[in-house]
């Protein structure tokens, strides 16, 4: 009984209304129904009741699939942005890597300073979020200050990069390359993590109006 079709009626519809709130990162909407759909399973077999009302009974127990697809929602987002602080390092690492090497004449001394602040904050936020165990509500709105601060680094970046493209044009071809390169990864980085941040608060919003 490991495909969904061989689940009992109330634990497929359960399934299927947690994948549909979670299909904005439809991967990891199958590996989250997946691994509940083992639970599901397991309780069923486990259970001397019905397979249908074992499956009910183990659906109330993990409650509404909007709750459960939010508190997960805020668990990929968390990913995401612990995600985006090593590519937004990376990108400074190379930075300074590049004004030490006189590969570019432009230090972009303030934003750069402001990207790593701003990752700081990031990395403050997530490690007080991992450290406290917070879950669910309370973990959802402790989310906005890294969120904030991790776009703010991103921007910061891709600012500095997009100021020395046009400001110093004796810089390596290399490094202009790695400036392109950085100010696409970037802008595509920002414009996902702003589209998962939304989906987020959206089922957020929906789970407090029920």
């Amino acid at each position: 009984m490991s495909t969904l079709t061989e689940l009992p009626e109330p634990a497929q519809r359960y399934l299927l209304e947690l994948k549909h709130e979670l299909r904005f990162e439809q991967k990891y909407a199958d590996n989250i129904c997946l691994e509940i759909s083992e639970h599901f399973y397991e309780a069923v077999e486990c259970s001397n009741d019905t397979p249908e009302k074992a499956a009910l009974r183990v659906t109330q127990r993990f409650g509404s699939p909007q709750n459960l697809a939010a508190e997960f929602a805020v668990v990929l987002i968390t990913r995401k942005l612990r995600n985006t602080l090593f590519i937004n390092l990376g990108i400074i690492i190379a930075i300074v890597f590049a004004v030490f090497t006189c590969l570019t004449n432009h230090h972009g001394g303030p934003a750069v300073i402001t990207a790593a602040l701003s990752g700081c904050v990031t990395w403050a936020g997530l490690l007080a979020i991992h450290r406290n165990q917070l879950e669910g509500v309370r973990l959802y709105h402790w989310l906005c200050t890294p969120m904030i601060a991790c776009q703010t680094t991103s921007c910061a970046l891709l600012l500095a990069l997009l100021w020395n493209i046009f400001s110093s044009p004796n810089s390596s071809l290399y490094y202009h390359s790695f400036e392109s390169a950085a100010v696409v990864i970037l802008a595509a980085r920002m414009l996902h993590l702003k589209l998962r941040s939304r989906s987020m608060c959206a089922l957020w919003k929906k789970t407090t109006q029920h």
